[in-house]
Order: C-alpha cells, then structure tokens, then sequence
C-alpha cells in the first residue's frame, strides 16, 4: 500500500522533490519498523483535508493549547454529518508547518 501511495502521490505531484524526500523517509520508517518486535501492528491513517476552511478568532495568550484544540476543532465538525464527526479534527500546528495539509 505504501509503495502504491507513494507512486501515485509522485504522479500527481509531478515527483515534487520535497514530497518525495517526505515519503521516502516514511518508507525507510516503516521498513524499519517491520524489524523491531511489537511494531508490526501499527496502524497509520492518512488525513484528507476538506476544501473547506472555518474563519475564527482565538486568544493565544488566555487559553491552554488544550482549549484551542478542542475550539478548532469543534468548528471543524461544525454543520458535518454525523457519520463523518468522529473522524473530524483540525490540522495541528505541525501538519501546518510542513504543509501536510
């Protein structure tokens, strides 16, 4: 599956070089982990990102990063389905910053 994903997100991206070091390091991560005892079973989800973006104010200075997790994503679930909540968050700051998302 990886080897797939991997294939297809270098077709689509036109093999951008950043991508492509990204998922190389992913596959040199899960072929280690097929070496060490009691990884084997672990379970990776790919997040998709909806196009749709919620506009919000928030106090950095006044809330704990906990908080501001929680207000995110609520406004992330806001107006969805019920069936497609649980599986709803807001991106994290690290997804952000390397632009997983």
């Amino acid at each position: 599956k990886v080897e797939q994903a991997t294939k297809t997100t270098q077709e689509e991206c036109g093999a951008a070089e950043e991508g492509s070091e990204y998922l190389e390091k992913v596959r040199d991560l899960l072929d280690g982990m097929k070496r060490c005892p009691g990884l084997s079973g672990a379970v990776f989800e790919i997040p998709h990102f909806k196009s749709t973006a919620k506009v919000m104010s928030v106090d950095i200075t006044k809330e704990t990063d906990e908080e501001l997790d929680a207000q995110l994503t609520a406004a992330c679930k806001e107006g969805l389905p019920e069936e497609t909540r649980n599986d709803t968050r807001a991106a994290s700051q690290g997804e952000l910053r390397q632009r997983l998302v």
